[in-house]
């Protein structure tokens, strides 16, 4: 196997010298540090800075007299602004070509030009720059808005510094039929030119592509992108664990990017692994990457697929799991999409090895099951009353979920009162009590009627402590009889004498 990397992979300038700013404060100051937003877009280095000390802010409203970096993507005017009001120690660790946009459009602004901004409108660079033009900039990112632009006397269009030069150039071409007189600049930084430019060589040469970075980082997708249109196989990951093993071996020729805030660390481990593993090995790798697994087993998976009626979930075994929707929650009504988010990392139970296709049979009903058997058991030894959803009507009473538990609620327990038709409540949410419990024979019993003479014990408690000689109340007629009526005064009964009723 033959391992190619790009010639320029990992930190560009701009955050290469935010995060030595960075370090470099960190080093020399006890004081607390905050950073406007990630330093940068990769999980792993903003983690190892926080675990330096670094604590990663959203807004600056409340924080007086601290120090904030603001990374490399920049920030608006106005956020600048009030730093300033609030005493705030600023370590502008803004990229330079970065600042070199935001003073183009303030400029042209103040020259009286519209101004366009090529790149993503949710990028905090591009959030940035429109700051510096009172947030009135027109942000096209596709052919389509740039064509619904509106006709304008004069016009200024820059880029996002991470943009690509082919989309640049082709929503510049429609822009300059847009206005009267129409300057465009170029802003896309060097540095990305030339790491887009090394990835296409690459990409051209290779059976397989490898981008390293962030998920969420725009130009490391941007490099993804590039390698997709000149490569077949292009496999994204933010670190070594994730390299798809099992899927590479397959690739005599290599080759490895990353992003602009890829560290130089994660880059070494990814390259280590590829150049120490030949088929053989990479075999071995594969085989001992797996997590051995046995029925029985409560094991971590993420979810990679949703449907209608079932997850899919790697484990990191040789097969992926599925859940069907049966084994997914105890509640008939649930659906899949309203449990799981594709990316999620859950606990799953082993419920077969083989569902005779090759996929690994899980549960996420069984592992919640075990736990709450034993809230429910908490439950049941404090004498709590706890929440019921009736599921159905059945031979004798209701069958009922509770904590995701099937329970039954016997006739009799229902309610005080006679109840002939137990169909209403299939549905309906009760509060209850568990009034019989014993895991190992898996029998929950509950009871409204509990809950009920509680209820009706403390309105008694209540009515009895209020009432008073000499008292007028209001109450219902229960039944009369030869020597009186008996009244309902809200949970205790009185007698009229008949000698007292007229």
């Amino acid at each position: 196997m033959e391992i190619i990397l790009a010639d320029r992979a990992g930190f560009c300038f701009g955050v290469k010298r935010a995060v030595e700013m960075t370090e470099k404060e960190l080093t020399n100051t006890n004081e607390n540090i905050f950073s406007l937003g990630p330093l940068i877009h990769n999980p792993q280095a903003v983690k190892e800075f926080e675990e330096k000390g670094l604590k990663t802010i959203d807004e600056i409203n409340g924080l007086n007299n601290s120090k904030v970096v603001i990374r490399s993507h920049g920030v608006s005017k106005a956020v600048v602004d009030k730093m300033k009001e609030q005493n705030i120690d600023i370590i502008d660790s803004t990229c330079p070509y970065v600042k070199s946009v935001h003073k183009k459009v303030e400029e042209f602004q103040k020259q009286g030009y519209n101004i366009v901004i090529v790149g993503d409108e949710n990028h905090p660079e591009i959030i940035g720059i429109n700051g510096w033009c009172n947030n009135e900039a027109f942000i096209i990112n596709s052919e389509m808005e740039a064509l619904n632009l509106p006709k304008m006397d004069k016009v200024c269009v820059v880029s996002q510094t991470t943009n690509t030069q082919e989309k640049f150039e082709a929503l510049s071409e429609i822009v300059k039929e847009k206005g009267e007189e129409v300057k465009i600049f170029n802003t896309i930084c060097n540095a990305t030119n030339q790491r887009q430019e090394s990835c296409k060589e690459v990409a051209m040469k290779v059976d397989a592509m490898i981008v390293i970075g962030g998920y969420h980082s725009s130009n490391t997708r941007k490099l993804a992108d590039i390698s997709k249109k000149y490569c077949e196989h292009v496999y994204h990951i933010e670190t070594k664990d994730e390299l798809p093993l099992d899927e590479l071996k397959r690739f005599n020729k290599i080759g490895i990017t990353a992003g602009a805030s890829t560290p130089d660390w994660i880059i070494k481990e990814v390259i280590e692994i590829m150049d120490n593993i030949n088929n053989n090995e990479m075999m071995e790798a594969i085989e001992s990457s797996f997590t051995r697994i046995h029925r029985g087993d409560v094991v971590k998976g993420k979810v990679i697929f949703i449907t209608e009626n079932e997850v899919m979930v790697n484990i990191n075994y040789k097969s992926d799991g599925i859940i069907t929707r049966d084994e997914l929650s105890n509640d008939p009504d649930v659906k899949p999409k309203d449990l799981f988010n594709q990316g999620d990392e859950i606990d799953v139970y082993v419920v077969k090895l083989d569902d005779g296709e090759g996929n690994v049979v899980l549960s996420t009903k069984r592992v919640e099951e075990f736990k709450n058997w034993d809230i429910i058991e908490n439950f049941y030894n404090e004498k709590e009353r706890v929440e019921c959803k009736v599921l159905n009507v059945v031979k004798g009473g209701l069958s009922v979920l509770v904590n995701g538990i099937n329970g039954f609620m016997p006739a009799s327990q229902i309610s005080l009162n006679y109840v002939s038709d137990l169909n209403p409540y299939k549905g309906k949410t009760l509060i209850a009590k568990i009034i019989d419990f014993d895991k190992s024979k898996r029998r929950v019993i509950l009871s409204r009627k509990e809950v009920e003479r509680e209820e009706l014990n403390n309105k008694r408690k209540e009515l009895w402590a209020s009432l008073e000689v000499d008292q007028v109340r209001e109450g219902t007629v229960q039944r009369l009889t030869d020597f009186g009526a008996f009244v309902d005064l809200g949970g205790v009964d009185g007698l009229i004498h008949i000698s007292d009723l007229s």
